[in-house]
């Protein structure tokens, strides 16, 4: 069959890789409550005392307006200021960027150097070219060879960005910087920092499977489940301490089959073409920003390098699911993971 449709799954348990265990009953109902937003495509769950509503009347207004500037200024199919910036370095100019816009660049490119480039924000021209930059795009086939090859000569990479600062420039080249691989850690974390900076613990914020934790729970402990790739069972839980942050990318939140072959969100800005030797990478780490590229580096940089990946953007737990199925992660993952019953028969191997 040629072809397909686009999936994209959106229940409770299968919109986020990274589902949090909350209680549902007796007095910690009346303890926290969880408030949804719907931004930056995907659900965001804040977390947090029934008194902070009461002691901040105006704080998930105020956290969601922030959102909305996040939605406009770091995603490139806008007229906000992201598309403003590969406009002007695709034209030659020098761009003077916000200092969020900046903060994050820097991020970015840090994340692209540490992965050689395993992770770039310069994939947004594959993003584009096969659809995946629209819900409402669904094209019959998949990009030709010549595409992806002139693609490959023409885009430009965040890690030819020369950043001043606030000033951003780059060699004359065709740039469509993507930053969808890291802006939802960056929002949880300034979400997560306004909250903790009002002094409310405990407290979580979730944004499509990039967590963090604010504060402890006095009587539980944050645990959060890790689906399977394929079916709708778990993998096993981790519990989170206060400031931990974690993040899940797999190739099953937007993807299409097609001739047999998986096409999905998560592509090779070194190659081109959506990954095909992984299922799921899920990473433990100090932040959201780091844990959201993160997870995405060692999905793409495979199974040959994303030990060495992780090492370098100082990322310990981590857990890797190919495209068999078996799941691989470090000792310090194992540590930290529940394993569960994830309905086959995967091989879970500790490495480091």
């Amino acid at each position: 069959m040629t072809g397909g449709t686009w999936r994209r799954r959106v229940s409770l348990l299968a919109a986020f890789a990274l589902v949090v265990l909350l209680a549902a009953c007796g007095r910690d109902d009346s303890r926290i409550i969880e408030h949804r937003l719907y931004a930056m495509a995907t659900w965001i769950d804040v977390t947090l005392p029934v008194r902070a509503a009461r002691e901040h009347p105006q704080l998930i207004a105020e956290i969601e307006a922030e959102l909305r500037v996040f939605e406009r200024d770091l995603y490139p199919w806008t007229d906000g200021e992201l598309a403003r910036l590969n406009a002007a370095l695709s034209a030659g100019e020098a761009f003077e960027a916000s200092p969020a816009l900046a903060a994050v660049l820097v991020s970015a490119q840090r994340a692209a150097v540490a992965s050689d480039g395993a992770f770039d924000p310069g994939v947004g021209g594959f993003v584009e070219l096969y659809g995946f930059h629209d819900a409402a795009a669904a094209p019959a086939t998949r990009p030709d060879d010549a595409a992806i090859a002139a693609l490959l000569a023409s885009s430009g990479s965040i890690r030819d960005l020369a950043i001043s600062g606030r000033r951003i420039t780059a060699p004359p080249r065709r740039f469509l910087l993507d930053l969808g691989g890291i802006a939802k850690g960056a929002a949880v974390d300034r979400i997560a920092d306004r909250i903790e900076a009002l002094g409310i613990a405990p407290a979580l914020v979730n944004a499509g499977g990039n967590l963090r934790v604010i504060g402890a729970r006095e009587d539980r402990a944050w645990r959060v489940g890790i689906r399977a790739p394929r079916g709708e069972a778990l993998l096993g839980t981790i519990e989170l301490g206060a400031g931990d942050a974690t993040s899940t990318s797999g190739d099953y939140e937007r993807f299409r089959d097609s001739d047999g072959e998986r096409l999905h969100h998560i592509i090779d800005p070194r190659t081109g073409r959506p990954v095909a030797h992984t299922e799921a990478v899920t990473v433990i780490a100090a932040d959201a920003e780091t844990a959201d590229a993160a997870s995405t580096a060692l999905f793409v940089a495979g199974p040959d390098a994303w030990l060495e990946v992780a090492r370098r953007l100082g990322v310990t737990a981590a857990l890797r699911v190919d495209a068999s199925g078996r799941i691989e992660m470090t000792r310090a993952m194992r540590d930290r993971i529940q394993t569960g019953t994830s309905g086959d028969s995967a091989i879970i191997a500790v490495v480091d």
